[in-house]
């Protein structure tokens, strides 16, 4: 990551975060392919469609916590609670699978071509359009950046904690409002989240 710091500041993070999505986009890979080509070598009579969905599913469990622990663990998502993040993360998943099987459905039925390779140029192919669809889509609406004044409201909290003031500039009522909007956040949010 050493060449990540002579971009400009503003692209640091976001060059972090397509590092390790890529990272987690390769093991992801393999462990999709791994299923996929699993499912098609042992059981008999799968549908190629079929192995793709169950790959993809087995490939989601691991990409969300890779991303959500990993990937995008700077990104609280502010006041959006775990359970919604998740469900977005599984519909923006479906709707990269739905981008995979188009093209594998293409190969096999529209094309005729039904040999193991020609199905998987057609995955490999769609993978790469649905990992930049799901980078966009998770960056934009799954794992967002923490709200500002949430941001504000931790920062004045921290400072609190750490200083036991916020200067001379802070009255009593800047520092009670601070707190009670963290409250509130807190309250907001489920405790299992």
């Amino acid at each position: 990551m050493r060449l990540v710091r002579f971009l400009p500041e503003r692209f640091q993070q976001i060059a972090h975060e397509i590092l390790k999505f890529g990272l987690v986009g390769v093991l992801n890979t393999l462990i999709n392919l791994a299923v996929f080509n699993a499912l098609l070598v042992t059981v008999a009579d799968v549908g190629r469609v079929k192995a793709n969905f169950v790959a993809t599913a087995v490939a989601t469990v691991f990409a969300y916590l890779m991303s959500r622990y990993w990937t995008f663990k700077h990104r609280t998502g502010g006041e959006q609670p775990r359970s919604r993040e998740f469900v977005l993360f599984i519909f923006f998943n479906v709707v990269g699978l739905g981008i995979e099987s188009a093209l594998i459905g293409g190969t096999v039925y529209i094309l005729g071509t039904n040999t193991i390779v020609a199905v998987n140029i057609a995955k490999i192919l769609g993978l790469v359009l649905g990992t930049i669809f799901r980078f966009w889509a998770y960056r934009t609406f799954v794992f967002k950046p923490a709200t500002p004044a949430v941001a504000e409201d931790e920062a004045l909290a921290a400072a609190v904690a750490t200083t036991g003031t916020l200067g001379v500039e802070a009255t009593l009522e800047e520092i009670e409002a601070a707190y009670a909007r963290l409250d509130e956040e807190d309250r907001k949010t489920p405790a299992n989240a």
